[in-house]
């Protein structure tokens, strides 16, 4: 019996060896690879970047992992990844493999890695990047790392690697990251806001945060591509599933047009509000009451939490608050829809004022048809409160979760109501 334990042993060795130096010979072949990790923005990072390099003339392979993941070829072609079961990191070794047999001149990756012990696997074994970009630090994936943000600047200091410049937006640079990159020999570079990135935000089709146009600009220009080059392949961007949404429906029964904006990607109250104020300044419709849906998921009790401690904190007297740039906007109700969602009101109004308590609505149901006219239904009845306009038309902001309700609302919405261009 030991005998045959130890063969087993020596078998296995081989292959694990097998598999490493098999491995490191594909990477070999790709002679440029880049990797993208932090908390939001890493899919719309990772596509601005592609899509630079492939107008500079370069084969380019991408992978985003966000709302929808999806391979991006030379060609710009998506192929969405069929998973089986829950994401694995080993997904990266497949890409790998795919991106060497394509024989692409870039490989332009969004980290998978929540767990922080997978981080440093992931980058210094599975992608082995010569560039690394941290998008932003916020707060979410709370209980894999940690509970504040210097709490998780520390973790995703794991991906960094030795001699590996790590690319980061200069307000983002927490007190953890420059020391713990020091111990580990990797040049951090504070990205600041400049010109191109500026008047790139107001030029792409779709609305897009500027510190990750600020960082895919950097990261090209390190790449050798011109400024004229990067705004030409940034205009023809392909925008994430996930990015903000709107559409219109209309309601003969209560007799209302709905203006429905998904959110639902932003998933962390400062990423969501954030999105929020963009979203207002692209569509004037600034100074009119908001309304929200959040979605709740039963795996992220952690996210229904934070969310009921932000709003308890930020939603007063009919206006949610933006802590980090103090700007408020009208928000005259709120519709909670999923799992726990009864007990998250009730969390929620012990720590609201009570002339918030007929603002805050548990959903009827979980089809998105039904769960429109039953959140209409109650808007419309509290809103002569508020701005006369929200009585015949009413602003939704879709927040929270996009897997599963989140989605599904997007469906609905993509083929009951009509699109709006941001």
């Amino acid at each position: 019996m030991n005998k045959i334990l130890l063969l087993s042993f020596l078998v296995l060795l081989l292959y694990l060896g097998f598999e490493t130096l098999s491995h490191r010979r594909l990477v070999k072949k790709i002679p440029h690879r880049l990797a993208v990790t932090g908390i939001r923005g890493k899919s719309s990072i990772t596509r601005l970047i592609a899509a630079g390099l492939r107008q500079a003339g370069y084969r380019v392979m991408a992978k985003t992992t966000g709302s929808r993941p999806v391979v991006i070829y030379p060609d710009g072609q998506e192929e969405e990844i069929k998973r089986r079961g829950k994401p694995n990191i080993l997904e990266q070794k497949k890409l790998v493999r795919k991106a060497a047999g394509q024989k692409v001149d870039y490989l332009v990756s969004e980290m998978m890695s929540i767990q922080p012990e997978c981080l440093q696997a992931e980058t210094s074994y599975l992608l082995q990047p010569e560039l690394l970009v941290v998008s932003n630090i916020r707060l979410d994936h709370l209980e894999a790392l940690g509970k504040t943000k210097e709490e998780i600047a520390r973790a995703l200091t794991l991906a960094f690697r030795p001699q590996t410049p790590v690319y980061i937006p200069e307000e983002e640079l927490f007190p953890p990251l420059p020391s713990e990159a020091r111990k580990k020999k990797a040049p951090v570079i504070a990205v600041k806001k400049d010109s191109a990135s500026e008047l790139l935000a107001g030029q792409l089709s779709y609305p897009e945060f500027e510190p990750n146009i600020r960082l895919a600009v950097n990261i090209l220009r390190t790449c050798g591509l011109s400024d004229e080059v990067i705004i030409q392949g940034m205009e023809k961007v392909k925008p994430d599933a996930g990015c903000p949404r709107v559409w219109v429906k209309s309601f003969d029964d209560p007799g209302t047009k709905l203006y429905f904006v998904s959110l639902f990607a932003a998933n962390d109250p400062q990423s969501s509000i954030e999105a929020m104020f963009k979203i207002l300044e692209r569509t004037g419709w600034d100074g009119r009451a908001i309304y929200g849906l959040l979605s709740f998921r039963a795996d992220r009790g952690d996210r229904t939490r934070q969310w009921v401690d932000f709003l308890a904190k930020e939603w007063q007297e009919g206006f949610l608050t933006d802590p980090e740039s103090g700007r408020q906007l009208k928000f005259a109700g709120l519709a909670l829809q999923g799992a726990g969602g009864a007990p998250a009101r009730r969390l929620l109004l012990k720590k609201l004022k009570p002339s918030l308590s007929q603002s805050v609505y548990t959903v009827r149901g979980s089809r998105p048809e039904a769960v429109l006219l039953d959140i209409l239904t109650y808007f419309s009845s509290i809103s002569s409160n508020h701005d006369l306009k929200t009585q015949s038309e009413l602003v939704v902001f879709g927040l929270g979760n996009i897997v599963g309700f989140g989605q599904e609302m997007i469906d609905y919405l993509e083929r009951k109501a009509d699109a709006i261009k941001l």
